[in-house]
């Protein structure tokens, strides 16, 4: 992953990407409290599990790992946001979410995760896009059966 932004200030930057895990759930039930949160009609949970290296020479901008767009298969796009209603861990998952993870140096790395709300009805791929909305990488999500 390389990305930069003269605009922005933003120097580009290289890491090792490695999605660790895909978790997909209708509802999700926190294990401290019990209470269970359940996703809209037509909607489910998809949780992200990431680990990203730094393998460049400067501070890793770790922006595109807190920002998605879902593209479905019949070309509807819409912008995702975080679910704060739901923990990854809560389904096995590993790591903060990435709006709470620091910016790695050269040599270290993160692990986070990305709970977001997805269409249920027709499989698509959750974007993750640099500043200025270049794709970076993709993942496709299929609805739970």
């Amino acid at each position: 992953m390389t990305s930069s932004s003269d605009l922005l200030d933003i120097p580009g930057g290289s890491a090792d990407v490695t999605l660790v895990s895909v978790k997909a759930a209708r509802t999700v039930t926190d294990a401290n409290t019990g209470s269970t949160v359940t996703a809209e009609p037509g909607k489910q949970f998809v949780c992200l599990e990431f680990k990203i290296k730094n393998t460049g020479d400067a501070e890793l901008d770790t922006y595109p790992f807190a920002h998605a767009d879902w593209i479905g298969q019949d070309g509807e796009v819409q912008g995702l946001n975080h679910i704060l209603a739901i923990e990854c861990e809560d389904l096995g998952q590993q790591g903060d979410v990435f709006t709470n993870q620091p910016k790695p140096d050269p040599g270290q790395f993160v692990r986070g995760t990305i709970p977001l709300s997805v269409p249920s009805t027709q499989p698509g791929r959750i974007e993750l896009s640099d500043r200025e909305d270049v794709p970076l990488l993709y993942v496709a999500i299929h609805p739970l059966q």
